[in-house]
């Protein structure tokens, strides 16, 4: 049972470590193209 907890544990934060690197891609992503159409 403590195996199993121990597994969740390092699948969700795995799943947490990507969906951040994700929003902070698409953060980097929306402010770059922002400043690319106002012509910074």
């Amino acid at each position: 049972m403590l195996s199993r907890t121990a597994d969740h544990l390092f699948w969700m934060s795995r799943y947490t470590e990507r969906a951040e690197k994700l929003g902070a891609g698409q953060l980097s992503l929306k402010h770059g193209g922002a400043r690319s159409a106002c012509g910074v």
